[in-house]
């Protein structure tokens, strides 16, 4: 196996990996005929979607082939099924990549980002958590929308694992979700 190619495999190995942690199952099993509840939160003045709103969002029909390519990516995104949530893996031979996750019982306060450097962000109508160098890795940005408080979708920017370029990955994410978050209930 070739250097670069193994560098690769090393970065989305990394990033599906950090995906994996921040989207541990919970315990329980949804049942059939469940409905989800919202509660209604008194600091907002309109009421977010309830968790069953992203149940049937596909995350590689978030990003358009053109938009992808806007962010550098050129190959396709690939389904995947990362620790329970669905998402999609933008992967680029020597340029990191992207991975979008979509987390339809899970919101921010779900995932675990104790510890890490974390900044609250406006999203189109969405308010949004970034997180910088996610378990120190300084080519990995996590952009966290809220679509509501038990639901959440993360765009995941990467460079390659020799990068210590953050601000890059975050400038990554944070093109993404603005491409995805219109696109969101």
């Amino acid at each position: 196996m070739n250097r670069q190619l193994a560098r690769i495999s090393v970065a989305a190995i990394a990033g599906l990996a950090m995906l994996l942690v921040a989207c541990t199952d919970e315990p329980g099993t949804p049942t059939a005929g469940s409905t989800p509840t919202t509660t209604a939160d008194s600091s907002t003045t309109s009421a977010k979607p309830d968790a069953g709103a992203l149940a049937d969002v596909k995350p590689c029909d978030l990003l358009t082939s053109s938009e992808a390519t806007g962010l550098n990516l050129t190959s396709p995104g690939e389904p995947d099924r990362v620790g329970g949530t669905d998402a999609c893996d933008w992967s680029e031979s020597g340029n990191g990549g992207l991975i979008i996750g979509v987390n339809p019982t899970r919101g921010i306060e779900d995932l675990d980002y104790r510890g890490e450097k974390t900044s609250p962000i406006k999203i189109g109508k969405y308010d949004a958590t970034k997180v910088e160098s996610h378990k120190g890795a300084k080519y990995v940005c996590h952009v966290v929308i809220s679509v509501s408080n038990s639901s959440s979708v993360q765009a995941i920017g990467t460079l390659k694992a020799t990068s210590t370029d953050t601000v890059a990955a975050c400038e990554r994410a944070t093109k993404a979700a603005e491409l995805i978050a219109p696109k969101l209930p």
